[in-house]
């Protein structure tokens, strides 16, 4: 099987299997660029899911060491603060990034369609 012709972004050559008739793997093809920006956008959203799955366990695990007496209230209360401090940054992420990847698409289409 024929191996991609492109060139990683690293300077190396890519090793994937070409598979259309560019001799591009499915990576490099432009053809698939939107499907790589769409993909790429879903990646990007993962890592703020993981960071409220993250801060759920924590703000549990505090919860749980005030039952038990291990953390005294005043001291998970002022945690707590904080931990809903990062909830509001993480949401804020979250926002300018979708309004970012928004403006961008409004471009594309603008474009696409020859709009000024």
């Amino acid at each position: 099987m024929a191996v991609c012709r492109a060139t990683k972004a690293n300077g190396e050559p890519c090793t994937l299997p070409a598979n259309g008739p560019q001799g591009l793997c499915w990576a490099h093809d432009p053809a698939n660029h939107e499907q790589r920006r769409r993909a790429a956008s879903r990646a990007a959203r993962s890592k703020g899911n993981r960071e409220v799955v993250d801060l759920k366990e924590e703000i549990k695990r505090v919860i749980g060491d005030v039952k038990s007496g291990e953390v005294d209230r005043n001291d998970a209360a002022v945690m707590i603060q904080g931990y809903r401090a990062l909830k509001d940054f993480i949401a804020l992420e979250r926002q300018v990034r979708e309004t970012d990847e928004l403006a961008t698409e409004i471009e594309e289409l603008k474009r696409e369609y020859g709009v000024a």
